[in-house]
């Protein structure tokens, strides 16, 4: 049985309170105090495994957790950077092995069940051990130099570069103390190609195989236009079916790129690989059924499905892919240009411009 949301906030806060959680920054606070409320939802989910709505609760605090990892970590970074924190490199690095630790934890879970102790496991540690210590350094630091960041937070939230949703503000509003939660305001990323770059490096999705990588953030694209009319309210079947029928055309054309590589230079991995790619299809057709079903949950669970994806497979066992052809590329590069020339891969001019975009430098696909 669900806790009342009264409940629900006072363990929120005596949690928050438990330790020197706050930083005095109130933008970086709200996402950390998200962070907390995602571990309690998933405690809350794990007290009782047989409940029907359980896997749906397992999903959703994975999409939490890649939306807090995305735009946090980005943000973070940002303010970092621009501040010339000594500690910079180590910082991020940080952050990018708690991205691989996470998504090696989901690719690797056998169920739900499985999956969400994973979870747990992973952000209670970061809890603990990166934000009460490495995050702490940072805010010393900051505090030792005198350096004003909530005047730099204010106009990078102002630019629209970072999405603050209205659960978040609500949650960080009801927690934090009056003077603080005014600091911050709703915020939505208005720049599409800002959001996939940020995606792109927080999770470090690059395999080097440029072919390979315009087709992700081909499909990154699609999330994330897929995220903002969820924002947005505007969801109608028309819209769902033209993204549904994207994601169709996107696994025909890019599983199509990948088995061909696959088979080309010998893939030691190769079935597993493949195994993975038709749970994808059928998770897409399910979905596609529903849409014409009329379910009106669709849409949501959709973008928990791609989300996923994004960390259970890009992130994870395409990596793999790249890693294993990287003393090949240019070879690789030569066999994906010919498969173009002779028309059995289709690359669009708006996909190429995307690309180079995103990786904001000349495109070699």
């Amino acid at each position: 049985m669900p806790k009342d949301p009264a409940k629900k906030l006072e363990e929120l806060k005596n949690l928050w309170f438990s330790q020197p959680f706050s930083l005095g920054i109130p933008i970086i606070d709200l996402q950390h105090l998200w962070l907390v409320y995602t571990i309690l939802n998933l405690e809350e989910a794990l007290t009782d495994v047989t409940l029907e709505s359980f896997s749906d609760d397992v999903k959703l605090s994975f999409t939490r957790a890649l939306e807090y990892v995305s735009e946090h970590f980005a943000l973070e970074e940002d303010i970092l950077s621009h501040f010339n924190y000594p500690n910079f490199e180590q910082h991020v690095e940080g952050h990018r092995n708690f991205v691989a630790k996470l998504a090696e934890k989901f690719s690797g879970a056998e169920n739900d069940e499985v999956a969400a102790l994973g979870l747990l496991q992973i952000l209670k540690k970061w809890l603990f051990q990166h934000i009460l210590h490495d995050d702490a350094d940072y805010a010393d630091f900051f505090n030792k130099q005198d350096i004003k960041v909530n005047k730099y937070s204010n106009q990078i939230l102002k630019e629209r570069k970072y999405t603050i949703s209205k659960d978040q503000l609500l949650i960080y509003q009801n927690i934090s103390a009056a003077e603080e939660s005014t600091q911050v305001q709703t915020s939505e990323s208005s720049d599409i190609v800002q959001d996939i770059r940020k995606i792109w490096r927080t999770y470090n999705l690059a395999t080097n195989i440029p072919i390979i990588d315009l087709q992700h953030m081909w499909l990154l694209k699609m999330i994330v236009e897929l995220d903002k009319i969820l924002a947005s309210g505007n969801v109608t079947n028309e819209v769902l079916h033209n993204i549904i029928v994207q994601a169709i055309d996107y696994t025909k054309d890019h599983f199509s790129v990948e088995d061909r590589i696959m088979r080309q230079f010998r893939y030691v991995d190769f079935a597993n690989h493949m195994k993975q790619h038709k749970r994808f299809i059928d998770f897409v057709q399910l979905r596609s059924d529903e849409n014409k079903k009329g379910d009106r949950l669709v849409a949501a669970h959709l973008i928990q499905d791609l989300k996923n994806w994004l960390l259970s497979h890009i992130a994870f066992e395409d990596r793999k892919l790249g890693i294993a052809f990287k003393d090949r590329v240019r070879e690789l590069s030569d066999f994906t240009k010919k498969l173009h020339q002779n028309g059995e891969v289709s690359i669009s001019a708006e996909q190429k411009n995307l690309y180079k975009a995103v990786l904001e430098r000349n495109s070699d696909v």
